[in-house]
């Protein structure tokens, strides 16, 4: 996201209209369960909901990486896509 806006004030906007709900919806200040049902499939896909939960089983109950494989693989493939997508859209100033 930082390759297209021309200000800092630009990107901060941009940022804060990605991750503001990002942050609402995973589950760091409030729990993601307490969300309409409909809303579930999406809350799920989100890649902070997947490291909170991965995290919060790991230091909290003690979980071995192998029993958060999927909240993993749902990180891996934000972070393939991401890196894909900058790849294509990058552009020096």
């Amino acid at each position: 996201m930082a390759s297209r806006p021309k200000t800092i004030e630009g990107l901060s906007g941009l940022l804060n209209f990605v991750m503001l709900p990002m942050w609402i919806l995973s589950g760091v200040f409030f729990e993601a369960s307490n969300f309409p049902d409909v809303m579930q499939p999406f809350i799920q896909v989100l890649p902070l909901t997947a490291l909170i939960d991965a995290l919060r089983a790991v230091v909290n109950d003690g979980a071995p990486l192998r029993a958060v494989w999927s909240d993993l693989s749902i990180l891996v493939a934000w972070g393939s896509v991401s890196f894909v997508v900058a790849l294509k859209i990058f552009r020096w100033q």
